[in-house]
């Protein structure tokens, strides 16, 4: 269902079930949280046809892209999920990855909302994207097809959805090792 508008902003319902794997009560505490976060690195890319048809494909949102990422577990059975719906046979994953942009430290709101609400459906994750980029603390381009917001608003969204002490992990100043030993990345 397509979220409603008020004054131009989309009125905002979450979803009611949240992950259980991030509840506070089974979260490890902020030092072990902080010793799985990993930094990364991926090439974005699109056919050539498809550069610059879409913000996400704009040549500068494109190429080497760092990151840290701390693995949020998903529970086992997503049955009813439309984000996590299996395709081709392939299981739904075990985990999701909670990213921090390197390039200026915003946070994927996608992978939060992905992570802490996995039963979602699509007409709910849709409507908290448009919620989301209505926001001022909002990056204007999606990057590797996700929405990035503020390091500030990224712990008020956590609170919000029930993962704030993994975000705050996410977020710690501390040294994070590199998730490949790969000597030709430098992140």
């Amino acid at each position: 269902m397509p979220s409603k508008r008020t004054n131009g902003v989309p009125e905002r319902t979450l979803p009611l079930k949240k992950n259980p794997m991030l509840h506070p009560d089974r979260t490890p505490d902020h030092a072990e949280l902080i010793k799985k976060r990993r930094l990364g690195q991926t090439t974005l890319t699109v056919k050539p046809g498809l550069v610059g048809t879409h913000n996400s494909t704009k040549p500068e949102n494109l190429g080497p892209f760092d990151y840290a990422h701390l693995r949020a577990p998903l529970p086992e059975k997503l049955k009813g999920s439309e984000i996590f719906a299996p395709h081709s046979n392939q299981p739904t994953p075990e985990v999701y990855f909670l990213m921090r942009r390197s390039s200026d430290g915003f946070v994927s709101a996608t992978g939060m909302f992905k992570a802490a609400f996995p039963w979602a459906k699509h007409a709910e994750e849709n409507a908290e994207r448009d919620y989301i980029k209505t926001l001022p603390s909002t990056a204007h381009d999606e990057v590797a097809g996700n929405v990035w917001i503020n390091e500030h608003y990224a712990i008020e969204l956590a609170a919000e959805y029930g993962i704030a002490q993994w975000i705050a992990a996410l977020l710690d100043d501390a040294v994070i090792p590199q998730a490949s030993e790969a000597p030709e990345k430098s992140i």
